[in-house]
């Protein structure tokens, strides 16, 4: 089950894992890039794989920003888990257990330096709404441009459907490989700065680069009728860094 269809950042079709799959998004901000690389690797990944083998998540993904300068987060780390399951007790192994080279002290030690060094500036939870990808297609690219929206009006359904309505299959001279749109659950209120996020996925960033290139033109009438009803807030751009699945 390693080339489940998966999110990215962060989406996945709930047919693969059951009904009620949700993730968790946590938007990062690490201080020194590579200090925090290194701890994901070398710490977060094996403490997350334990989590997936004992069956609390279904996988555990980070992207990294790209050229991102003006981008409040420089890692965004997701976890896929099973809205039944959440409620269940659960002990997992200490941090002494799956590290038993290092010293109790020693990794006190680690995980004060590791969170001077980043924090977690926002978190959220969503679930997926909608996901085409490109026919032959296998597993998402490397590339995810997550496009921030916010619905106008509540008009949560009107923009869902007409949202899907326009994206309905990706043709093969589409530089995009694929597609996916999701909604938040764990929160609603005008002062909301997004609701959705839509993601096109790219194998390459430069593919992505070059479509932006290309000459402008005016939206057309499917593409005003969506804009009625959402607000696109701001985009990121991502590059897949660490992808564990169940």
């Amino acid at each position: 089950m390693k080339n489940l269809f998966t999110l990215l950042l962060f989406v996945v079709t709930t047919f693969v894992y059951g009904q009620n799959i949700a993730f968790d998004f946590a938007f990062i901000k690490a201080e020194d890039i590579g200090a925090y690389d290194q701890n994901l690797k070398l710490k977060f990944q094996k403490m997350n794989q334990n989590y997936i083998d004992d069956g609390q998540i279904y996988g555990w993904h980070v992207w990294k920003v790209i050229n991102g300068a003006q981008t409040p987060f420089t890692h965004l780390a997701v976890s896929i888990y099973d809205l039944d399951k959440m409620d269940e007790d659960y002990q997992g192994k200490k941090w002494t257990e799956v590290f038993p080279d290092f010293a109790q002290n020693e990794l006190q030690d680690w995980g004060k330096k590791n969170a001077e060094n980043r924090k977690i500036i926002f978190e959220t939870q969503m679930v997926n709404v909608a996901d085409v990808l490109k026919k032959g297609v296998t597993e998402y690219p490397d590339i995810a441009v997550m496009n921030f929206m916010k619905v106008k009006d509540g008009k949560y359904k009107s923009y869902e459907d007409a949202e899907k309505s326009f994206t309905k299959s990706i043709s093969k001279t589409d530089a995009r490989e694929g597609w996916s749109f999701a909604k938040r659950i764990d929160r609603m209120g005008t002062d909301l700065s997004w609701t959705h996020f839509t993601v096109d996925w790219y194998e390459k960033y430069s593919d992505f680069l070059k479509e932006g290139a290309k000459p402008s033109y005016d939206a057309d009438t499917v593409y005003d009728n969506i804009s009625k009803l959402r607000d696109l807030k701001d985009r990121v751009v991502l590059k897949k860094f660490i992808f564990l699945n169940k």
